[in-house]
């Protein structure tokens, strides 16, 4: 039996994905345009975001994770990770009256109902990623619901990118400098060592999974109830232990890509440490303000600063101008994200003007 190969979907494969997704647009139309309770659509769009949000967002959280563990079976990742899920949703919840959102939506008032733009916002999402494109989820959808924070978040987001780049110099400059021959490209780990870090990488990865909730699981829960019964509770993170089991089976998608093109983060030890040091500058950024950020753009700095020291130092075959074209290409793509949020977010101010109150200042 042949091994589908997730990162390049045969033509069938990419029919049938796209079917799906009209069908889900379809369905979502109609229950509009007929009157369903805000309710129902909610948990609807909550069920796609939950895939779309978490699809794209992968990349960054588990991406390394992944890569690394393609030989581990997908059911014990998802075990870990789930299980991690629903203990920090359930301590959200115990803590904050019934929230789940981190204090990310506290800037943003809960819709009394929603409009058609926010409700395919997760379909359109689904699509970008499968393009991959890294789009900033947190622009994509948060933007639809709280116009005036977008220049906060534009500002966090572009911070935070440069932030994790010069971190990202500074670590794997130092790194690089106390054993260069680690990052060398001919260069293969012993494998006792090798196993040691592949055990504390679970760790890792799970630390920043936790760091990930806290700071993007608003961009999912912004379609559900401020306050959850624990029966509702029972059903969101059900739903998001499910849609994270796809995006393991998978291995990430074809947005995993961007993960595997770049230097050496196959081995347990460069991916746990790219782990902890991209959680330690969310908890950071947490720390400051309860606004919410793109994420991506972090992970992106992160990565291209490394890449870039590693080119540099380690005096690698491969020419700086390739080096830059990996680096450039995420920021186009994630900057086409950017463009394509907003583009969306001018169009909902267009047919829904009293959800956008930033617009005039936005343009000016």
């Amino acid at each position: 039996m042949n091994q589908i190969d997730f990162q390049h979907p045969s033509f069938k494969d990419q029919i049938r994905f796209y079917v799906l997704v009209f069908l889900s647009f379809l369905v979502m139309s109609v229950g509009y345009y007929l009157g369903i309770s805000s309710y129902i659509l909610g948990w609807f769009a909550f069920c796609i975001s939950a895939f779309s949000v978490a699809g794209n967002d992968a990349v960054q959280t588990v991406g390394t994770f992944i890569e690394s563990k393609k030989s581990v079976h997908w059911f014990p990742k998802l075990a870990a990770l789930g299980g991690l899920l629903a203990l920090v949703f359930g301590y959200a919840w115990w803590s904050a009256s019934g929230e789940v959102h981190f204090h990310r939506l506290d800037n943003f008032t809960p819709p009394a109902e929603y409009n058609f733009l926010q409700l395919i916002a997760p379909i359109v999402l689904v699509i970008i990623t499968r393009l991959k494109s890294p789009i900033s989820t947190t622009f994509l959808i948060l933007g639809l619901f709280g116009g005036q924070n977008i220049e906060k978040m534009l500002t966090k987001s572009f911070l935070g990118y440069m932030i994790a780049f010069i971190t990202a110099l500074v670590v794997w400059g130092i790194l690089v400098k106390v054993d260069p021959k680690e990052y060398y490209d001919d260069h293969m780990p012993d494998p006792r060592t090798e196993r040691k870090w592949a055990i504390l990488q679970w760790f890792s990865t799970l630390f920043l999974w936790a760091a990930w909730l806290a700071q993007d699981a608003a961009n999912i829960v912004i379609y559900l109830p401020r306050q959850l019964n624990w029966m509702e509770l029972v059903g969101a993170v059900s739903i998001l232990i499910g849609a994270l089991g796809i995006i393991l089976y998978t291995n990430g998608g074809t947005i995993q890509e961007i993960v595997t093109e770049k230097s050496d983060i196959q081995w347990s030890k460069a991916a746990t440490i790219v782990d902890l040091v991209y959680a330690s500058i969310l908890i950071f950024f947490q720390k400051i303000s309860n606004m919410p950020m793109s994420t991506t753009w972090v992970f992106l700095g992160m990565l291209a600063g490394r890449e870039i020291v590693l080119n540099f130092l380690t005096y690698r075959d491969a020419p700086y101008l390739e080096t830059f074209r990996k680096v450039g290409k995420d920021v186009l793509l994630a900057s086409i994200g950017i463009a394509v949020s907003i583009f969306i977010f001018l169009l909902a101010s267009q047919f829904y003007p009293e959800k956008t109150s930033f617009i005039p200042r936005f343009l000016k």
